[in-house]
């Protein structure tokens, strides 16, 4: 039958090495009988996959004790008795994946629930013509399928089993997934052979992402940023396509897959894809897709590596940079550098630079100044940097990698304003230009390495030196007050009531300090500063400060007779990549007289 038909021969696996696209593989399972759908468990202990001979569905245990090229996975089988499966997904919320059959007696096709702790299989419905591809949403207690041979989009209740068609008239579906709001659907069709976007909710094909494809078949999200599909198509290419949706443009991710490749899951969180065969079950190394050279070079000062999953930045003890940080967000215009070498070796002319913020993913198209070596002059010009006109990429100077130190800074690739607090992230796409003809070649490029989460905090901290105490009084002195004996006995110390607060989380450090007398040195008073833990029992990362904090403990004691400012100090640990910046201080004016031994004065 077209597009499913298995042969359970067993065909050689060669890896082209001089190919920039064709990787190796570790076989997770070997001498599968025409494996179709796969599906990863996010937790990284087990992948299961369905063969379409034997009618089994099977898990292949990675942990423990888990196996590699040398040790095999432990493999066993969850259910049995389908007729021809073609997908597996799971619902590891409930313990629970579901199956799509070819051909059960009786029906077009079916779905299936199975119980993943005791294997019992429970019919959910049926004469689906020929289901594929699921994409669940649990969440709305809902599964989503392709029929071969009905052309149709399915929407089905999982409680009830009541079945809606989304799209009708489609060429063969195959591959089916959504993305994560549910307003839009991508499935491949062997007839023609293409990509398709649907409107989930108008039930209207959009666009045909891409055409001319050969047997395509499953589909996975290249990462949660949305932004690319991984397309299997089966033989004879037998490989794996990253097609952009932006552009509508595809290109080899990897190569040379053993016979009738069919399956992909990708397990963003473990840095690999699993791909099923016709005789195996293969992992592919997502960090190994490209040279494994970093996208992003750093922000500022700040390398890369040093800055969180959480978007913070991690720098103590380290040199450069110049500076210690410590669960540090970011603000202000951040200079952005990427690996543009990198894009240029592997053949791209131009770059884009996208950022989500969790909601929306935009792509940047910003413009700045930065300054470029002139070897005629022998001086550093001021040079504008800008999108191309009328686009979003940017050209990558083809001085790059030899002439890198022409550019000051080198490697900037994006200078970016940040606004509103929250976490973005930022993702890269390369291009090759020739002629009047695009390439995409982020496929290129590391998936687990494109991506650069930064936290923003570009609020400033909440700051007051409320009131100055005697030592224990409940009364607050008058500001700009003048003390003398007996109201004020010598040698009597002073307390400070403070505001030094930060809501969302990010204070550094607060200071009280005496300034008196005339060049005198500056008197500490009180003060602390953030450290990981800072408050026993508090969330990680986050040190709010108070709202009204008095002290030191024993009161301070002025040294002798003057006119006092006392100055609180605030800092957020919010950095720019080259330091901290955000700062705000409070201030209150006394005079004291018999401060310490009788007549003392000031130097």
């Amino acid at each position: 039958m077209k597009g499913i038909a298995r042969s359970i021969a067993v065909i050689a696996f060669v890896v082209c090495l001089g190919s920039p696209t064709a990787h190796a593989f570790t076989n997770m399972a070997t001498g599968v009988n025409a494996g179709v759908g796969v599906a990863a468990d996010p937790s990284g202990n087990a992948v299961y996959y369905t063969e379409w001979n034997t009618g089994a569905l099977k898990r292949i245990a990675l942990t423990p004790p888990g196996c590699d090229a040398v040790t095999p996975c432990p493999i066993t089988t969850v259910a049995s008795g389908f007729s021809h499966p073609q997908d597996v997904a799971l619902d590891t919320v409930h313990n629970t994946a579901y199956v799509t059959t070819r051909d059960d007696p009786g029906t077009t096709g079916a779905l299936w629930r199975v119980d993943l702790g005791t294997g019992v299989r429970s019919l959910v419905t049926f004469n689906l013509g020929a289901p594929h591809q699921i994409a669940l949403d649990v969440a709305a207690n809902a599964a989503y399928v392709v029929g071969f041979t009905s052309g149709r989009l399915w929407r089905i209740n999982l409680t009830t089993g009541s079945k809606t068609t989304i799209f009708s008239g489609l060429g063969n579906p195959v591959g089916l997934t959504l993305k994560a709001d549910r307003t839009r659907a991508y499935v491949t069709e062997q007839t023609p052979a293409r990509l398709a976007e649907i409107d989930v909710a108008t039930h209207t094909r959009i666009r045909n992402v891409v055409t001319g494809l050969t047997s395509p078949f499953y589909v996975s999200w290249t990462d949660p940023a949305e932004i690319a599909l991984f397309v299997v198509e089966r033989s004879p290419n037998n490989d794996v396509l990253r097609v952009d949706l932006s552009t509508s443009t595809s290109v080899a991710a990897f190569t040379g897959l053993p016979s009738n490749a069919s399956g992909i899951s990708v397990n963003g969180t473990g840095g690999a894809a699993y791909i099923t065969t016709n005789s195996s079950v293969v992992r592919v190394d997502l960090t190994a897709l490209a040279m494994g050279e970093p996208v992003f070079v750093g922000v500022g000062n700040v390398p890369s590596t040093m800055i969180s999953s959480l978007g913070y930045a991690n720098t103590s003890h380290t040199a450069p940079p110049y500076f210690d940080a410590t669960d540090a967000p970011f603000g202000g215009t951040l200079n952005i550098f990427g690996n543009l070498s990198n894009f240029r070796s592997l053949g791209a002319t131009h770059y884009r630079v996208n950022v989500s913020d969790g909601m929306t993913t935009t792509a940047l198209t910003l413009t700045w100044n930065t300054s470029h070596f002139n070897p005629v002059t022998n001086l550093y010009d001021p040079t504008p940097v800008a999108p191309i006109t009328g686009d979003d990429r940017y050209e990558i100077s083809p001085e790059y990698p030899l002439l890198a130190a022409r550019w000051n800074p080198p490697f900037l690739m994006m200078r970016w304003p940040s606004g509103p607090n929250g976490t973005y992230t930022f993702s890269v796409e390369i291009f090759r230009l020739s002629g009047t003809t695009w390439t995409n070649l982020t496929a290129l490029l590391p998936v687990a390495k494109n991506q650069l989460v930064l936290k923003i905090d570009n609020d400033p901290p909440d700051v007051d030196l409320l009131n100055i105490y005697r030592h224990g009084s409940p009364t607050p002195l008058s500001v700009c007050d003048i003390l003398t004996t007996p109201a004020f006995p010598p040698a009597t110390p002073l307390d400070f009531q403070i505001k030094a607060s930060d809501p969302n989380g990010h204070l550094r450090s607060y200071t009280v300090t005496a300034y008196f007398g005339h060049t005198s040195p500056p008197a500490t008073v009180m003060s602390d500063t953030f450290v990981p833990g800072h408050v026993v029992g508090g969330p990680p990362h986050l040190w709010f400060g108070t709202t009204s904090l008095r002290g030191p403990a024993l009161g301070w004691t002025p040294p002798c007779n003057c006119a006092y400012t006392f100055i609180l100090d605030v800092w957020k640990r919010t950095i720019d990549g080259y330091g901290y910046f955000i700062h705000r201080d409070a201030h209150q004016s006394i005079t004291i007289m018999n401060a310490g031994p009788v007549g003392s004065t000031c130097p």
